[in-house]
């Protein structure tokens, strides 16, 4: 398998240029996943193994928790999903179960010796080069991971790595590729900049009728309306539907009691603790507290021991024999020392919080809300039933809404938009793009297949005719023509100054005296790098592409919103490769990175075959939906 991958290393040097311009960024896709439909409570299956809605929701929620800490707590799960985040989530919930399942075939585990050993050496657990107890605690907290789940994912983790080493193992950077990339990437520039800002609009003369009617004679394309459709459609909505629907009392009683062991509140106990890596000492430890009958946290002030507030805990936030030791006294007290792999503990049991269930009557709407949901789409995939042979024998859309009982939509001049000929949104048009893609894909006259929505609505669509575009009076736009004119010009008079700048410095003037000449300031940047870095430069991003495309003495232009720059590129300053073994070395290790992914992209595109994988939009789309 890994030689097979060595295929596709012509397409690398690519890919590794293509990473320094756009280092902030990684973009994935689903990529190559058969759709079918799996449960409403598993959003994958990988393999024989599920990937459920539980797992996806406690992923969404990482998710927005470490995006909300970089941009901020308006940033919301739609703009995620429009981001592709949550495409980006899935996937990588689905490779990460690939290599799992691809790790246990091979047999590759993780005692608890290398668990321990990880988590001891892990620097964010450090202090004063030792483990700190506190701050692995205050890491799980801010993560919100128990100490049992995150001893499940970082074997998971380790056992995926060996994987991953290997294949990194394979990877190779050849010396005059790193070479040609480091001079590529740290090539400095200096470059004298002129910024001409947009004409002030008091230099332009006032336009006549003339000019505008001839720029909107000129120009006319930017005046069109847009292509426009007439439908007729049947649209159903399970939403819609099910608001409809009464579900029997004998259903949501059913319901109900399968609810209630899903959303009863496991017990909970609040825990001190000390953690000792003596056996000795713990026992020596709890054998005083108990036998001098002292508080937990004055005898652990006076054995000098760090005490831990572990806060309510469940039982399956422990490991089996601690949660075992911890849950089964009835009362309150000391617990024995009990081993894990992270050593012995010593826990005090504060607080028991019983088990919280919930009644019918607090879960009876939403149990009805949900039943209600079922019931409709087992009536839609009845009804579509029925419209489908319907539609096969020849029936037109409003024969075949009488058939089903439904209510047929008619819209007159849509634009892909949506919206209407006033510009506003077409009332009653259904809301989803699928909807409008297949208005405007199918032929005029023609009746669409039965279509299914991610959200699993159904829709069936007649297109009866089309308003091609046209160009709109010269009435109704002679204002926006008047300020698109007005624009053109102040553009264009800044152009010309550009140009004759650009063409003045080529002769017996520099760029600077032609500057001062006309009352413009120069600027001499400081050197600077082809990519954005931390030096200080007045040099903007806009403008290093282009003076690092030119040649040392020439002069560019380059446009932006507010008016055009004048660049003179004074000096190219070639990478240094003496003495950079450190930089270089760093480099081959990010081009190892990029060459590893693909590798992995690879591997993992091949575990897809061995390992079927199915993916429900449906259930994807309820989970986001019911976090919306």
């Amino acid at each position: 398998m890994i030689d097979k991958m060595r295929s596709k290393a012509a397409s690398w040097v690519a890919k590794i240029l293509a990473f320094f311009l756009i280092l902030s960024f990684a973009v994935w896709g689903i990529g190559d996943v058969v759709r079918g439909p799996v449960t409403g409570n598993v959003i994958a299956e990988v393999g024989n193994s599920e990937i459920t809605r539980s797992e996806f929701s406690n992923q969404i929620r990482k998710l927005m928790t470490a995006v909300r800490r970089q941009f901020g707590n308006n940033f919301d799960l739609k703009q995620a999903q429009q981001l592709g985040l949550v495409d980006q989530t899935v996937n990588q919930m689905i490779n990460s179960r690939l290599l799992k399942l691809e790790a246990n075939k091979l047999g590759l585990t993780a005692g608890e010796e290398l668990i321990r050993q990880n988590i001891f050496e892990d620097p964010r657990f450090k202090q004063n080069r030792q483990f700190n107890r506190n701050a692995f605690q205050r890491f799980l907290q801010q993560e919100s991971l128990t100490e049992a789940t995150y001893v499940s994912l970082l074997k998971n983790d380790i056992t995926k790595k060996q994987i991953i080493n290997i294949i990194r193992s394979s990877t190779h950077s050849p010396k005059v590729l790193l070479n040609n990339i480091y001079k590529y990437q740290n090539e400095k520039r200096i470059a004298e900049v002129v910024f001409i800002p947009n004409q002030k609009s008091s230099s332009i003369k006032k336009a006549n009728e003339t000019d505008i009617f001839n720029y909107y004679k000129k120009h006319s394309k930017l005046f069109k309306t847009p292509e426009y459709r007439s439908l007729s459609a049947i649209f159903l909505d399970p939403k819609e539907i099910a608001k409809e629907l009464s579900p029997p009392i004998e259903k949501l009683k059913k319901e109900y009691e399968y609810r209630k062991e899903i959303r009863t509140k496991p017990e909970r106990r609040l825990l001190h603790q000390v953690l000792f890596q003596s056996k000795k000492k713990a026992h020596d430890f709890f054998n005083k507290a108990r036998s001098k009958g002292t508080l937990f946290q004055n005898l652990n002030k006076k054995e000098g021991q760090k005490f831990n507030k572990l806060g309510f805990l469940e039982h399956k936030d422990l490991t089996e024999n601690l949660a075992n030791a911890v849950f089964n006294p009835k009362k309150p007290g000391l617990i024995p020392p009990t081993q894990t792999p992270l050593g012995w503990h010593v826990i005090q049991v504060k607080k028991i919080e019983t088990a919280k269930v919930p009644s019918f009557s607090e879960l009876r709407t939403e149990i009805k809300r949900d039943l209600s949901l079922e019931m409709a789409v087992d009536n839609i995939i009845k009804l579509t039933g029925k419209l489908d042979d319907a539609l096969a024998g020849g029936a037109s859309i409003d024969e075949a809404d009488n058939n089903i009982g439904s209510r047929v939509i008619r819209l007159k001049n849509v634009d892909i938009a949506g919206n209407g000929e006033n510009g506003k949104p077409a009332l009653n048009l259904p809301k989803s793009s699928m909807f409008l893609k297949k208005l405007f894909s199918t032929p005029i006259g023609e009746t669409t297949n039965i279509e299914e929505t991610k959200k699993g609505e159904f829709f069936v669509i007649k297109v009866e005719s089309k308003k091609a575009p046209e160009i709109r009076p010269f009435s109704s736009v002679r204002n926006k023509v008047q300020k698109m004119w007005r624009k053109g010009k102040i553009r264009s008079k800044t152009k010309m100054i550009s140009l004759k700048f650009k063409e003045g410095s080529k002769g017996s003037l520099s760029l600077a005296k032609l500057a001062k000449e006309k009352g413009f300031s120069i600027k001499t940047s400081k050197p600077f790098f082809r990519f954005q870095s931390s030096e200080k430069t007045d040099i903007p991003n806009t403008l290093r592409a282009p003076i690092f495309e030119a040649k040392q003495g020439e002069v560019i232009i380059n446009a932006s919103d507010k008016g055009y720059y004048v660049a003179l590129i004074k000096k190219i300053i070639p990478a240094d490769l003496i003495d950079k073994k450190e930089k270089i070395g760093k480099l081959k290790s990010q081009i190892q990175d990029i060459i590893t992914s693909d590798n992995i992209d690879q591997y993992v595109s091949a575990l897809k075959n061995k390992f079927p994988t199915k993916i429900d939009q449906k259930a994807i789309a309820n989970a986001i939906s019911d976090r919306l």
